[in-house]
């Protein structure tokens, strides 16, 4: 009769002791900033970044005025399988007389090697089908922002002509801190 009573009582501490250890899904999910604290890593670079424009890289990453995409940004989506999306602003491309929509958006492959993103597309939309850039990750209380460094215009290239901006210029781009 009394091992009747040790068996639900072993089976109701095996239930508590599995629920205790249970997974980790239910932890929260460090913020992006947490993720972004260390500089480039692949946990970083995921999820969907806003283009707010293209900055003079020798002028602090002062956004070009002509080139200020905070109205309508272009996305570039950095999935956890090696996979990204680019696509277009939507605000200010009238001076942009390469730039084609219809060609986009760009899909392609991306990978962290130590400080150095490695991108590659197929499109034909970009002059370059591979570039590699390491980008500088900065943070200010609601966002993260991250620019590729001088001459490093890959995706938007063809949002100019004029050789001064290409060869000093960057791509700005901002996450939510959160």
């Amino acid at each position: 009769m009394k091992k009747m009573y040790l068996v639900p009582f072993a089976a109701a501490f095996a239930l508590a002791t599995l629920a205790a250890c249970g997974d980790s899904s239910s932890d929260p999910k460090p913020s992006k900033a947490e993720e972004c604290s260390k500089g480039l890593t692949p946990e970083c670079l995921v999820g969907s970044w806003s283009l707010v424009g293209i900055a003079n890289a020798a002028n602090n990453n002062e956004i070009i005025p002509n080139f200020d995409y905070a109205a309508g940004p272009g996305k570039l989506i950095f999935t956890d399988d090696g996979k990204f999306e680019f696509d277009l602003p939507t605000a200010n491309l009238g001076n942009s007389p390469l730039l084609n929509p219809l060609d986009y958006p760009v899909y392609g492959d991306w990978k962290v090697e130590g400080n150095v993103v490695k991108l590659h597309s197929m499109s034909t939309a970009l002059f370059k089908t591979r570039t590699e850039v390491a980008p500088v990750i900065t943070m200010d209380a609601a966002t993260v922002k991250m620019t590729f460094g001088a001459g490093s215009l890959w995706l938007m290239e063809n949002a100019t002509d004029e050789v001064s901006i290409k060869t000093n210029a960057t791509e700005v781009y901002t996450i939510s801190a959160q």
